[in-house]
């Protein structure tokens, strides 16, 4: 059995200026985001691309497929060599932080890229394996363009990368062969459910759940006498808060409403108002599913908010702003570009890149650092 949802799809634009002009493949990416929303008019865009001081992107997802193209073509001659590592961990990392807040959507990355972005460094791809691996089953996945050699240490590095992700690798010899590719990958993308599902239940695997769990809030305490936003009693009773909107319910309505809405962990689960992931102990909710802790009231039948009204508030409620941040990859890429012009070529002994993402705050880290630098998280 297979399934499709709505898609949030981030573009990273990696074709270089001196091999693709921007002018050829403008209109290209223009007719895919709006094929993609005749379909689908929940799906959402945003673009990543690099420039001469790094990578940047736009701080959120949005419905405007004529923002994102205004933006790419505002861009012109500032579009420098992408490092195809680096732009896909801080890809994972922006939709690492739109999962823990939207719940019924797939994550669609889309690289187009040619010769003249710098090669994925080899003791780079087991983290980036990784880092694919724990987020696959979001549902993520990685559709690749790649203008040049399909036979290119390059090409089978991202074909590894999107043959993990449930993605694709399309190899063309020229930009004229975009346009139909596009217009195939702005159809529906179908996942088997057997790769998430079994039984009906979602399923994380067990050796990714460490990186979920970590991911959730905690509900909050909150000792004055509320509403539940579940059973509806009004009371001091139990109740906690949401920490991303305040909505207020008990912790034990919260724990039912965990067996419908957990994202395949069975204490790990959604608000029900804004979709930010929550956990609650699994003794408890263990007990209170076994009755051993009485409920407060029937778990009342809850009308699901409209997906696409949802997102259109939040977009409406902020205007885009391109985020600038720093290329996690950029010092070895520099390394790899000054050892290559300086010595002449013999083997070397690699050593492999150790890459850690904090659950709390998304910065991602290189080396053994068992604390974030960034806000002190401990890294698992």
């Amino acid at each position: 059995m297979e399934s499709t949802k709505s898609e949030d799809c981030l573009i990273f634009y990696a074709l270089t200026p001196e091999i693709t002009k921007l002018r050829q493949v403008e209109s290209i990416i223009e007719n895919f985001m709006l094929n993609k929303q005749s379909i689908d008019p929940s799906d959402r865009f945003n673009l990543i691309w690099f420039q001469e001081d790094g990578p940047n992107y736009l701080d959120h997802f949005t419905f405007d497929s004529e923002y994102i193209l205004k933006t790419l073509k505002s861009l012109g001659k500032n579009i420098t060599n992408a490092n195809i590592a680096g732009g896909i961990f801080i890809a994972i990392t922006f939709i690492i932080e739109v999962f823990k807040k939207i719940s019924e959507k797939f994550f669609r990355l889309l690289i187009l890229v040619d010769d003249g972005a710098y090669e994925i460094p080899e003791e780079y791809l087991p983290a980036l394996e990784e880092l694919i691996k724990k987020v696959k089953d979001m549902p993520f996945f990685i559709d690749i363009i790649f203008l040049g050699s399909p036979y290119s240490d390059q090409a089978q590095k991202l074909l590894k990368l999107a043959n993990l992700s449930n993605g694709e690798l399309y190899g063309i010899k020229n930009i004229k062969d975009l346009n139909p590719i596009l217009i195939d990958l702005s159809e529906k993308k179908r996942i088997s459910e057997p790769t998430f599902v079994k039984q009906n239940i979602r399923m994380i695997l067990p050796e990714n759940q460490p990186f979920y769990i970590n991911m959730a809030d905690e509900p909050i305490a909150f000792n004055n006498i509320s509403t539940c936003s579940i059973c509806f009693n009004k009371d001091d009773e139990g109740i906690v808060k949401c920490p991303s909107c305040d909505t207020p319910a008990h912790k034990v309505c919260w724990a039912q409403w965990a067996e419908t809405s957990n994202i395949g962990i069975p204490h790990v689960f959604r608000c029900h108002n804004c979709f930010n992931i929550l956990k609650l102990d699994k003794v408890y909710i263990r007990d209170v599913r076994i009755g051993k802790i009485p409920t407060i009231a029937e778990l009342a039948k809850m009308k699901k908010r409209n997906i696409i009204e949802y997102l259109h508030e939040i977009e409406s409620k902020s205007e885009l702003k391109v985020i600038h941040t720093e290329d996690p990859m950029a010092l070895e890429i520099r390394a790899m570009i000054e050892t290559k012009k300086s010595q002449p070529e013999k083997k070397k002994r690699k050593k492999k890149s150790v890459v850690n993402i904090c659950p709390n705050c998304s910065k991602i880290t290189m080396g053994d650092k068992k604390i974030c630098p960034s806000c002190g998280f401990a890294l698992f």
